[in-house]
């Protein structure tokens, strides 16, 4: 049941690549945090049922999208002028797509599990 939790989450998903591409990056940030809280809590309410090799993948998950959060706060400090470092976006593009890489391999090993 716990599972349905990750319908919110691709919605949320979506929704926030929508919002990046019609510049909006704020909204991008708010909805990222938003799925990525949801995805946090279908972890921690039922880790029983994680084998080992499930709750590492998806602790893998929450690592990269918390940091590629980090990388985010800054590339949106860089576009609002309040920092220098123009490196910063791709940097935090690229470990977007990491993250969305590694979440797809690992939603893809939580679906094909035996339970």
């Amino acid at each position: 049941m716990l599972d349905l939790l990750l319908i919110p989450a691709a919605i949320l998903l979506a929704l926030a690549l929508r919002a990046v591409r019609r510049g909006e990056h704020r909204l991008h940030g708010h909805l990222m945090m938003a799925a990525f809280t949801v995805i946090g809590l279908r972890v921690l309410l039922h880790p029983r049922s994680l084998g080992r090799q499930q709750l590492l993948l998806w602790l893998a998950v929450i690592a990269a999208a918390g940091s590629t959060m980090l990388l985010g706060r800054a590339a949106l400090a860089w576009r609002e002028g309040r920092s220098a470092r123009s490196a910063i976006p791709r940097i935090h593009r690229a470990s977007g797509a990491f993250t969305l890489t590694l979440s797809a391999l690992t939603l893809l090993v939580w679906l094909l599990r035996n339970r």
